[in-house]
């Protein structure tokens, strides 16, 4: 490397004095120096724009959540309103009234589940 060193420092003293460095060469140190310096403020500059992306989606994501949890609450009330009035059809109280006021039906005046027609019935077997 050195000895490389010495050699140009010979090539450089048997050139011609009139000769100079082209403007080419000139110009692509200052555009260099221009590029590094825009690469360095995207550089520098990324993380925070990566950062503001993110945030601005969980932003995002956080406020479609809390749509999503909203409609989960009003759905749930509207089941247990639902729940309510299923039981309150159910009730057997209210299928009596029905029956009687609607279909015309009425209870028995005694239930006979066993008596003496049962037992007579049962002798007659044996």
């Amino acid at each position: 490397m050195l000895s490389q060193n010495v050699q140009m420092m010979d090539y450089m003293d048997s050139m011609p004095a009139g000769i100079s460095i082209p403007r080419e060469r000139e110009k692509e140190s200052t555009g260099s120096l221009f590029h590094n310096v825009i690469l360095g403020i995207f550089m520098i500059l990324m993380p925070f724009l990566a950062s503001t992306l993110l945030n601005s989606i969980n932003v995002q994501a956080e406020y479609n959540m809390q749509q999503v949890r909203a409609e989960v609450m009003h759905l749930e009330k509207e089941n247990s309103v639902l729940k309510l009035e299923v039981s309150r059809l159910d009730a057997p109280v209210r299928i009596q009234k029905i029956a009687e006021t609607k279909l015309g039906m009425r209870l028995p005046v005694r239930n006979v589940y066993g008596g003496q027609e049962a037992a007579r019935s049962s002798a007659a077997v044996r």
